[in-house]
């Protein structure tokens, strides 16, 4: 009884590994076929975490700058410059996932300007990304930077780009997923 037990538990957590392991991204996402590339990621100054190879796009994020202060939240915006893209096309919109600075929660608005991108042709993004911050997730920044207040900030997060990119004269209908993992100077110390 013992040894089937124990046998039996081994299996359950032999399907949930399997199951926690299976659960990354769908072949699709709003009708565009996922396709992973590695992507560098930096801010302006330089600094950034994810290391690029030869040919991979590169993408350098301004500083961002507060536009709203208001009793809900505070609004902010930021540019974005993509370096040479390896392939032409265009981009339809952006959507953000999942963005936190030192585990606080920040939102972004889905970025609907489409634009054309060229094959090894640097870009900058033709309007701003914008976000907000709600004013329940400032105070808990500023709880958590009194307590334990830190040199660095780490930033995380999921871009998808969804775009039709050119290839062999064919376009396809792709979503590229960018991880977004940077560390930035504490600008309040």
């Amino acid at each position: 009884m013992k040894k089937t037990s124990t046998s039996m538990v081994s299996l359950i957590l032999l399907l949930l590994a399997f199951e926690a392991s299976a659960q990354e991204l769908p072949d699709k996402i709003r009708g565009y076929k996922v396709y992973k590339t590695k992507v560098q990621v930096s801010t302006s100054t330089g600094t950034g975490t994810n290391a690029a190879l030869a040919g991979d796009p590169v993408v350098k994020i301004d500083e961002p700058r507060v536009i709203d202060i208001g009793l809900t939240g505070v609004a902010f915006e930021t540019d974005a410059n993509l370096g040479p893209m390896p392939q032409g096309g265009r981009i339809d919109f952006l959507t953000f996932r999942d963005f936190r600075v030192n585990g606080v929660a920040i939102e972004f608005d889905e970025y609907t300007h489409s634009f054309d991108v060229k094959k090894g042709v640097a870009i900058k993004l033709p309007r701003p990304v914008q976000g907000f911050v709600s004013s329940l997730n400032i105070a808990k920044a500023a709880y958590k930077e009194m307590v334990e207040s830190t040199p660095t900030w780490h930033v995380t997060g999921t871009v998808f780009v969804f775009g039709k990119f050119k290839k062999f004269g064919f376009k396809f209908k792709r979503v590229v997923p960018v991880t977004i993992s940077l560390v930035l100077a504490n600008p309040i110390q």
